[in-house]
């Protein structure tokens, strides 16, 4: 049985429940509540994971915002990143493999213009990868090493993660931030070159 999210998600109420739980837990706790929060979604919800990190930061003050992203950056420090599940890419993949990904990486192939199109829009991407990166902004040094990562992954030809096509450009994203240029503006410019049209054309129907 496939999941669904409620008709009527509480976001802001989830949003509140992740800012006390870091506020209230010690650091690893606060990663692993972060992996509870995942798996309890279930792969399919992934994206409703990442709903919730748009509420944290649209609602919370600074603080709110750097104590989940305190969390975010020590699960990425650790390799426990939360992550979702794509279909892998390139020959060597056995059918129906899958590779995990974290956040970013995961939202960059959702507005991809694929074969079959791609499941969100370009408005959509630039809300849900900006609030990602403006998150990790929030704690020291979170950037440097997400971006870094990022390159990491984009530059690893033989991995299977992404498409060809694709890595150029998670590399001139993750570049332009390790440089300090705003979130929002990366974004934008990042579907402009890349996606343009294509993925408001093609974008299916989906809950995010």
């Amino acid at each position: 049985m496939s999941a669904e999210l409620r008709a009527d998600p509480r976001w802001p109420e989830a949003a509140q429940a992740l800012i006390s739980g870091c506020a209230d837990l010690g650091p690893d706790a606060s990663v692993e509540l972060l992996e509870q929060v995942c798996e309890g979604l279930g792969e399919q919800l992934y994206p409703a994971f990442l709903r919730v990190l748009i509420e944290v930061n649209q609602r919370g003050d600074f603080a709110a915002r750097a104590l989940v992203a305190r969390s975010l950056a020590l699960a990425l420090q650790q390799g426990r990143l939360p992550s979702g599940r794509r279909a892998a890419w390139g020959q060597a993949s056995a059918p129906r493999a899958t590779r995990s990904l974290g956040p970013l990486e995961y939202l960059c192939l959702a507005v991809w213009p694929g074969a079959q199109g791609s499941e969100l829009s370009s408005e959509q991407f630039q809300l849900f990868a900006s609030t990602v990166m403006e998150l990790f902004d929030c704690a020291p040094d979170a950037r440097q090493h997400y971006a870094s990562q990022l390159l990491a992954v984009a530059g690893d030809a033989l991995d299977g993660t992404l498409p060809r096509e694709a890595r150029g450009p998670l590399q001139q994203l993750a570049r332009q931030w390790l440089a300090g240029a705003e979130a929002g503006q990366i974004c934008a410019q990042y579907c402009a070159q890349y996606c343009g049209s294509a993925a408001s054309r093609h974008a299916p129907q989906r809950s995010w």
